[in-house]
């Protein structure tokens, strides 16, 4: 997901999954092109996905965003590379229980200077290491080591280390099947943004179209990597936290009436959001939760001339 640097753009799920938001300055994210050489720690570079049906998953993504594939090995299962114009957007791998909270889920995978640093950081902030660091041969981005790990409030995520360094960022639109925003669901979103602070370096501002103390902007290298918002309130206090990843769609109403013909289903139907940017939230067949969006790259309303979407 290299950044790209782009104009302001807003979501707002309204009553969906907490009002996740991309706010004023922020810059969408995208797939990892050439290596840059350096390492970027903090950036967000692509996902990574453990499903009980690889033949399934396939067919889905394929159908639905464009995706097409090329067989990795995994010593975790059969797995594939998801590619977008021949670059990596996606890992997927095959497990029969890939996931103990229920639903799998799409992990993003940030990028880390040391992954043995990232261990001891998430340990002592209270998060908890799911698989310890090993060496990637092959992977979505390039050679590397990575570790699993999950956060205080029980959000997964991937700290990778890509030893021929990172993709740059990107200025170009994003098109059909890239990744362009991230965005934490947490009980705690002060605690949760101080976590990723410690572990990554981020700089963390208040996002500036938010109510006090209730989200936050994720930044490396002066580029926002993604967003930390609270957890709807009707949610069952054991709701763990998220991440929840938005692809970018040609149109967000083909792409929903798609999923539901293709097994999925529509959590949160298609809806402009308050700078009037289509948005909408689905899962896979298998209950992976990831969302839509349709984002053309020209300047949206301002925030404060458009409701919140409900």
């Amino acid at each position: 997901m290299a950044g790209r640097r782009a104009s302001v753009v807003g979501i707002s799920l309204g009553l969906a999954l907490a009002g996740a938001a991309l706010p004023a300055g922020a810059e969408p994210v995208v797939a990892p092109a050439a290596t840059s050489g350096t390492l970027m720690p903090g950036k967000l570079l692509y996902a990574e996905l453990a499903t009980p049906d690889l033949n399934a998953a396939k067919a889905f993504y394929g159908a639905l965003l464009g995706w097409t594939f090329r067989d990795v090995t995994n010593p975790r299962g059969r797995a594939v590379v998801a590619l977008v114009h021949d670059q990596p957007v996606a890992s997927l791998v095959e497990r029969s229980r890939p996931s103990r909270h229920g639903s799998p889920a799409w992990l993003p995978v940030i990028s880390v200077a040391d992954p043995a640093d990232a261990v001891a950081k998430t340990k002592y902030w209270g998060g908890r290491v799911i698989l310890p660091p090993s060496a990637v041969a092959e992977s979505g981005l390039a050679p590397g080591e990575e570790t699993i790990l999950a956060d205080p409030q029980g959000a997964p995520f991937a700290a990778f280390r890509a030893q021929a360094g990172d993709a740059p960022d990107d200025d170009t639109p994003p098109t059909q099947g890239e990744w362009i925003w991230s965005a934490l669901l947490t009980r705690d979103p002060s605690t949760a943004a101080g976590f990723y602070q410690q572990v990554f370096g981020y700089q963390v501002q208040a996002a500036p179209d938010a109510t006090k103390g209730t989200a936050y902007l994720l930044l490396s290298q002066s580029v926002a990597r993604g967003t930390v918002n609270p957890l709807p309130a009707r949610v069952l206090p054991s709701a763990r936290g998220r991440w929840l990843g938005f692809v970018q769609v040609d149109g967000v109403g083909a792409s929903a009436e798609a999923v539901e013909r293709l097994g999925g289903k529509v959590l949160v139907q298609p809806h402009p959001d308050r700078r009037n940017i289509m948005i909408a939230i689905v899962s896979d067949p298998a209950g992976t939760v990831f969302g839509l969006m349709e984002w053309h790259g020209s300047d949206p309303a301002p925030a404060d001339q458009t409701e919140n979407a409900k």
